[in-house]
């Protein structure tokens, strides 16, 4: 079976809101209490308001909530950690996302690991026009602490907000630290991986074509699946696409890999 996504498809993307269902349902239907918590703290202070709209009236107060709900889709898609294979400093992914409230387009770099073994990672999230027809883009260069638990814990954060020229630091106090914290349910052993895997399948993807593994993760009792794609074909963590369907028909939520590469080296935010 060959399933395809074009690059056209992420064009049309740019103009959609939220699908009929939010961010903060997918985390209490599928990935259980650690990324739920996450996003009814979000739910509860930023809403449910379309990926354009909430990127043009980003505020330093939202800050914290929309950038560990924003990584926490980049790194843990469905609650596990599900990338297969290393980022190597300088390495990155670009995706489209569908039904996502963070942006219609982002950008995930690994830029460089400091002497204390801590991650410097760049995210890039990008929705559709605003009034005047500019393109909405928010830049976030974070600083974090990998933890033996799988969780990353944020350390420090530069941000270039909306429509703005000027870089700002983003207060990381000490007092909130617990709650800069992009959790994970952990990695599922081997076994417990063969398990979930579904079959094989090639996909083409605006980044090129794969053969993939298809994993499945079904919540007890409904309709509601899971699905990564994973190959070993050299792209940066080895995810190609998820999806959450609430049926084999109805997709709510979809992120598919559009570019990757390995020269994202450098600071844009002045961060190092």
């Amino acid at each position: 079976m060959k399933l395809r996504w074009k690059a056209g498809v992420a064009a049309g993307l740019m103009g959609l809101g939220l699908m009929g269902c939010s961010t903060n349902d997918i985390a209490s239907r599928i990935v259980g209490s650690a990324m739920q918590t996450t996003e009814q703290r979000i739910g509860e202070e930023i809403g449910n308001r379309v990926s354009g709209a909430l990127l043009k009236e980003l505020t330093p107060a939202l800050m914290r909530q929309y950038t560990v709900g924003l990584m926490q889709m980049l790194f843990y898609q469905g609650g596990y950690a599900m990338e297969f294979a290393e980022y190597n400093p300088g390495e990155y992914t670009a995706w489209y996302t569908e039904g996502s409230e963070y942006g219609q387009e982002v950008v995930k770099a690994f830029l460089q690991r400091d002497e204390e073994g801590r991650e410097w990672w760049r995210i890039e999230s990008r929705a559709g026009a605003d009034e005047n027809g500019e393109e909405v883009v928010l830049v976030i260069e974070a600083l974090f602490e990998v933890g033996e638990d799988g969780n990353r814990y944020v350390r420090r954060v530069r941000a270039q907000y909306p429509g703005e020229t000027e870089v700002q630091e983003v207060p990381v106090q000490e007092e909130d630290a617990e709650l800069w914290v992009i959790p994970s349910q952990g990695q599922l052993t081997e076994e417990s991986l063969e398990g979930f895997k579904a079959g094989q399948e090639s996909i083409e993807t605006p980044a090129g074509s794969f053969n993939t593994a298809r994993y499945e993760m079904k919540e007890q009792g409904t309709d509601d699946t899971m699905i990564w794609w994973i190959t070993d074909e050299g792209v940066p963590g080895g995810l190609v696409a998820t999806e959450w369907r609430e049926d084999a028909e109805d997709i709510q939520q979809r992120m598919v890999l559009t570019a990757y590469g390995a020269d994202a080296t450098e600071s844009k935010l002045g961060a190092f």
